[in-house]
């Protein structure tokens, strides 16, 4: 991700190379109006001593709105500046977070509704106009004829669950797609950073040709179409067993075949030579490629996040503590809670509260025991030591 956004930081300082050019002229017209401004209401002030007409105000004496920077990204904007940047950019903008959780827990923070902003990013997934009207703002008031924005971060499972996946189900969480890996050791890189590649692909993809307000058009081929219509209907096959926010999410797969295919082809045409002309459709090829990906690796982290993401607190440190249980060689005898915590390769369960239950959880599954009092020890005072569940040992990760 970081070197996406610094290849994003590079285009977009491109873009505003004439930055300091458009503040000069902005300033000098904005003079000019009111040198103009001031010869109209001198008009104006003869005319009326006069009794004639006074003359309308001419179109030059209105001060100029200042020029704005062209922007293709941004890591923390408040719904009324996402808004105002959506206006002046108007083929889209990216939102770029490492920690995502912080993006979801300020929502709220400056407007006072947490409901309105999500209600905003969801809007901003369909690319739908937006038009909000505030007293504040009288008549001079924003409108957004396509509200995009793309959203991309990285977030704990545990904040997954409690901001992203908490209280009533508002279409939020069904907008993304999530992956959740499987752990694996750290890799030692063998190829530098294709940042270059990266900048090259967004400057082309910057200069496709577009006529705003409205947005390009890239139809599908019938094959295309046809294998749209394949995946509606498995999607709809998948949704009669699903339920809960995983309903939810499974009701947006044509949607993302859909946006995910367009990205696919345009994905090919950057694999061609400088000057190839852009795609002028959707092919079938791009279509089933969006199909596999979600089929085969979407949907199964999908049912991951919604899955384990959204259990009790208690039992998802249960299992976080039998993974890392399986994963010891040799597997301890013996469990002490407080021990655990302090392990510096250890489950990671911060606070004695989290790890009791978490330990209550798999005694009652049947994995571990609380230990007997040895001789000697008073009854009643805990030492928190459990005993592991010898069957399970030869249970594999």
């Amino acid at each position: 991700m970081d070197e996406a956004a610094d290849a994003l930081a590079v285009v977009e300082a491109e873009a505003n190379e004439d930055w300091e050019a458009r503040q000069r002229d902005y300033r000098t017209r904005r003079q000019e109006a009111r040198e103009r401004r001031e010869r109209w209401q001198d008009e104006v002030k003869a005319a009326v001593k006069n009794g004639a007409a006074p003359p309308l105000e001419p179109e030059a004496a209105r001060e100029p709105a200042p020029p704005a920077r062209r922007r293709i990204v941004t890591s923390d904007a408040t719904i009324e500046k996402a808004g105002h940047m959506a206006a002046q950019n108007p083929r889209g903008l990216l939102l770029l977070r490492d920690e995502l959780a912080g993006w979801l827990g300020a929502m709220g923070r400056y407007s006072g509704a947490a409901d309105a902003d999500r209600a905003f990013w969801i809007a901003a997934y369909g690319g739908r106009r937006w038009m909000p009207d505030r007293v504040k703002d009288g008549d001079a008031g924003v409108t957004v004829p396509h509200l995009t924005f793309g959203i991309v971060g990285t977030i704990q499972p545990d904040r997954v669950a409690s901001l992203l996946l908490a209280g009533d189900d508002d279409g939020l969480a069904s907008r993304f797609l999530c992956a959740w890996p499987a752990r694996r050791n750290p890799t030692r890189p063998t190829r530098p950073p294709p940042t270059g590649r990266l900048v090259a692909a967004l400057r082309r993809v910057e200069a496709l040709p577009w006529h705003p307000p409205e947005r390009g058009l890239l139809p599908f081929t019938e094959a295309a179409a046809a294998h749209l219509q394949e995946w509606r209907e498995e999607a709809a096959e998948m949704a009669a067993d699903a339920s809960g926010l995983f309903l939810s999410w499974v009701g947006k797969l044509p949607g993302f075949a859909l946006r995910l295919a367009v990205v696919f082809q345009h994905l090919d045409w950057l694999t061609q030579q400088e000057g190839a002309p852009p795609p002028a459709a959707v092919d079938a090829d791009a279509v089933v490629r969006a199909i596999g990906f979600l089929s085969e690796y979407a949907v199964p982290m999908a049912r991951r996040v919604f899955g384990e993401a959204a259990l009790p607190e208690a039992e998802r440190d249960a299992r976080r503590l039998a993974r890392w249980w399986l994963r010891q060689d040799p597997r301890p005898d013996m469990l002490n809670a407080k021990a655990q915590r302090r392990l510096p390769n250890g489950p990671g369960i911060p606070t004695a509260e989290r790890m009791d239950a978490a330990l209550a959880d798999l005694a009652a599954a049947g994995w571990c025991r609380a230990a007997p009092f040895r001789a000697g020890e008073v009854p009643g005072r805990s030492r928190k030591d459990w005993e592991m569940n010898p069957a399970l040992g030869e249970v594999r990760p």
